[in-house]
């Protein structure tokens, strides 16, 4: 593109070395004269990195947004909109790259160019300024059917071996713009860039399979999705109350061997705290539990009602006293709000009848067992 050595944001220089105590000498003349300085235009490639990166960032910043939307889960939002970046990163180091090939093929014409010096930027307003470092982009000047061009590509690093001051220089031009040149041939940026990009696409890619496979975790980030385990367990239990959690239940122990059921002589399964953890709350692992046996002191059979009401006796460590069953054995109900199918032992409770009550601290999901089928640990036992 054309150079004006007038530039704000960059220092001209034609000397092949610079020294300290001169870098700082020009920035302040820099500073001082900065608002008669002349803005720099962005050359293509800049133009190009900046509406693909905004175009990138609304759709992160949409993503972000549905996420929350959906799920109201700020933890979740944050970890997505992170790796997401991280993704933009990668795919703007790839069309950075492409980019840069792509424009170097519209620049065919050789020509023979001399090197009169550089742009110098950092002092943070300049392309590529690199965290502030001082980087520079040389300056050439040619003639191109007759006429005469001073141009720079515009791409500052410290990278490349730059051309010497006065040193001619084979630089290909642009037919259709004499000032879009490009000097340097060599395409390691455009291999740096796109390695970098594959591996920051194929890191967020584990990332995400990483998050999303983590049971507990999402479990944990996302209530709404606890929440339809938690339903999805209930209607199975509905279903086959008889064998709720009965797929990972053997003599040997679940599918990962974490415990082994244990039973008394007469049958009955013992709620332990492995029991607990992977068969009755395999949703909440990391939760305590409150459970004891509890008595039924009333039921109800409202006449012409839909539930079947079983209250408890009062008990301070636990969230409420009664329990709603339907009466029709429809499944689908809402275990979130209490509600459970009936079955028949509960259809014949009695005051007096004593049932297991389970109950997830500080959460308030609760179940019952049959005393019939089911035992205590000992560690569940009152004193």
């Amino acid at each position: 593109m054309h150079y004006d050595p007038n530039y704000k944001g960059q220092i001209f220089y034609d000397k092949n070395a610079i020294g300290i105590d001169e870098v700082v000498g020009l920035l302040r003349q820099e500073l001082s004269s900065r608002q008669f300085k002349i803005p720099a235009p962005k050359n293509k490639l800049t133009k190009i990195v900046l509406f693909s990166l905004l175009g990138l960032s609304v759709v992160v910043l949409l993503v972000a947004a549905l996420v929350w939307i959906f799920t109201r889960s700020a933890a979740y939002t944050v970890v997505l909109f992170v790796i997401c970046a991280v993704y933009v990163v990668g795919f703007e180091a790839i069309i950075t790259a492409i980019s840069m090939e792509i424009l170097r093929k519209a620049c065919n014409d050789p020509v023979d160019a001399v090197c009169i010096g550089y742009s110098l930027s950092g002092n943070g307003t300049g392309n590529n300024t690199y965290g502030g470092r001082i980087v520079k982009a040389p300056v050439f000047q040619y003639e191109y059917h007759g006429f005469k061009y001073t141009a720079f590509d515009g791409i500052y690093d410290n990278i490349s071996k730059q051309p010497a001051v006065s040193q001619k220089t084979k630089i290909l031009v642009n037919p259709s713009d004499p000032e879009d040149i490009v000097w340097n041939f060599n395409k390691n940026r455009e291999i740096f860039l796109i390695l970098g990009g594959i591996f920051a696409i194929v890191f967020c890619s584990a990332m995400l399979l990483v998050v999303h496979g983590d049971e507990k975790f999402m479990n944990s980030v996302i209530p709404s999705r606890a929440a339809a385990v938690a339903a999805e367990k209930e209607k199975d239990a509905a279903l086959n109350p008889e064998g709720a959690g009965s797929e990972n239940v053997s003599d040997t122990g679940n599918a990962e061997g974490e415990y082994v059921i244990q039973k008394t002589d007469d049958g009955k399964i013992i709620m332990d705290e492995g029991y607990m953890k992977n068969e009755v709350w395999s949703y909440f692992p990391d939760s305590s539990f409150i459970v004891k046996r509890r008595k039924v002191t009333r039921v109800e059979d409202p006449d012409g009602g839909d539930f079947y009401i079983l209250y408890f006796d009062e008990d301070p460590d636990f969230t409420d006293s009664e329990w709603y069953f339907t009466k029709n054995d429809v499944q689908g109900t809402a275990p979130e709000d209490g509600i459970v199918t009936l079955t028949e032992e509960v259809k014949n409770a009695k005051p007096g009848d004593e049932f297991i009550y389970t109950e997830v601290t500080g959460v308030g999901s609760a179940k019952i067992f049959s005393t019939k089928e089911f035992v205590l640990a000992d560690l569940y036992l009152e004193e």
